[in-house]
């Protein structure tokens, strides 16, 4: 089975977020997808398949779960369509866990287009200090499978020490920190990501989290367009806009591997 190793919502090689790229002929049991997912010790491998209606069948896994929403393995599932596997469509349109997604591309970025997740407040109170310092929290919601805190300022992101073991007991997929970019740095706001219960301590760049970002930040900011950075490591920029009920999430990629698996 083919594979390409691809950095998403990165502008050069080893950035952003690394998502291995499998394409699918025939059968492949769940099982083993999730062993190669395993193999590749990657945030997320993602498993395409040609359907009849000329939709994409497209699967996201994390070395410990099969996920509903990743937006960085969608980009790197769109790049590597385009640029390997010699698919010219224009949109492509992938059936998911999510539904249908669209992707299309400029010829700078690729363009994909995700339901709106809607953020709820929600009480912290329950929760360590390990998680919330009450000195730097400025607000707390519900974002759809994860929590999400913001805290006073973009220096306050980069200097968040996770407690992993607190934030996998909250039970949920996994917690955004969140907050407002500098003045003068063009960003609208920053994040980080972590999700100790699907395997990733700290993820590098999570499209799917930027689904809720955008929802709250639309509120705090009020505007409908933002320029975000993922403040990790690695770190990534993505164009993020909201479209009625949906987010247009915008960056490039750039393939760094390439091979075969061999299943037999």
């Amino acid at each position: 089975m083919k594979y390409l190793v691809v950095d998403a919502f990165a502008e050069r090689k080893f950035a952003g977020n690394s998502a291995a790229v499998c394409l699918v002929e025939g059968h492949l049991p769940d099982a083993l997808m999730q062993q190669i997912a395993a193999e590749f010790n990657l945030s997320e491998t993602a498993y395409l398949a040609r359907q009849s209606d000329g939709c994409w069948s497209l699967r996201w896994f994390t070395p410990l779960i099969e996920v509903n929403l990743c937006g960085h393995a969608t980009l790197a599932a769109a790049h590597a369509l385009w640029t390997e596997f010699g698919v010219c469509d224009e949109v492509l349109r992938f059936a998911t866990r999510s539904g249908e997604l669209r992707v299309s591309r400029t010829e700078a970025l690729i363009n994909m287009r995700f339901p709106i997740t809607v953020t709820l407040n929600c009480d912290t109170a329950a929760w360590p200090q390990t998680i919330v310092n009450s000195e730097l929290l400025r607000g707390a919601a519900v974002a759809g499978e994860d929590y999400l805190i913001e805290l006073s300022d973009a220096i306050a992101v980069q200097n968040f020490t996770p407690d992993l073991p607190a934030i996998a007991a909250l039970n949920s997929r996994g917690l955004i920190v969140s907050a407002k970019g500098l003045q003068g740095s063009g960003l609208d706001f920053v994040s980080r990501f972590f999700a100790p219960n699907a395997g990733i301590d700290e993820d590098p760049v999570t499209g799917s989290a930027h689904c809720a970002l955008a929802h709250y930040w639309a509120q705090k900011l009020a505007k409908t367009d933002f320029v975000a950075k993922q403040v990790s490591r690695r770190g990534g920029v993505l164009g993020v806009a909201i479209d009625g009920d949906i987010v247009v999430l915008s960056g490039k990629a750039i393939s760094t591997m390439s091979g075969e698996l061999r299943l037999g």
